[in-house]
């Protein structure tokens, strides 16, 4: 069984979202757009959440990574670190607000303390090593042209 979570508290690694962090701060990938759709959509079948809550939060980390990419791209382990804060913000905040839309009986400050600052912590636990695979993996998939 592949694991996409892992739980400390109620906060939980997304091993999608550290990917498509990882994959879209990559100068050579061109197709992060699609990949975040594809994963939102797929997340969305097999969660729990409302079926547009991992659509928005996947494909707005995208942006958000584009973003900081453009500002900080002459460091790329700094910018993993912070589009992973940022973005696992962002999400965590769509997921409880759309909770919130729907109903559901929870509070800012529970969800703070008890799911985003776990997952944050856990998200930038396993960051590093994410960039590291997704790193080589890109490079095996769009080698560098040989200098002549």
């Amino acid at each position: 069984m592949l694991i996409l979570y892992v739980p400390l508290i109620s906060g939980t690694v997304d091993l999608v979202l550290l990917f498509l962090i990882a994959w879209s701060l990559q100068e050579r990938v061109k197709n992060t757009w699609v990949w975040a759709v594809i994963a939102g959509l797929l997340i969305s079948i097999v969660s729990a959440m409302p079926f547009y809550a991992p659509l928005i939060a996947y494909v707005g980390v995208v942006a958000i990574s584009k973003l900081i990419q453009s500002r900080v791209w002459r460091i790329p382990i700094l910018a993993m670190f912070v589009v992973t804060m940022i973005g696992t913000l962002f999400q965590q905040f769509v997921y409880v607000l759309t909770l919130q839309i729907d109903g559901a009986p929870v509070s800012w400050q529970a969800s703070f303390d008890l799911i985003i600052l776990p997952s944050i912590l856990m998200n930038l636990i396993f960051s590093l090593p994410m960039y590291a695979i997704v790193n080589d993996l890109v490079g095996r998939i769009y080698p560098l042209e040989d200098a002549i």
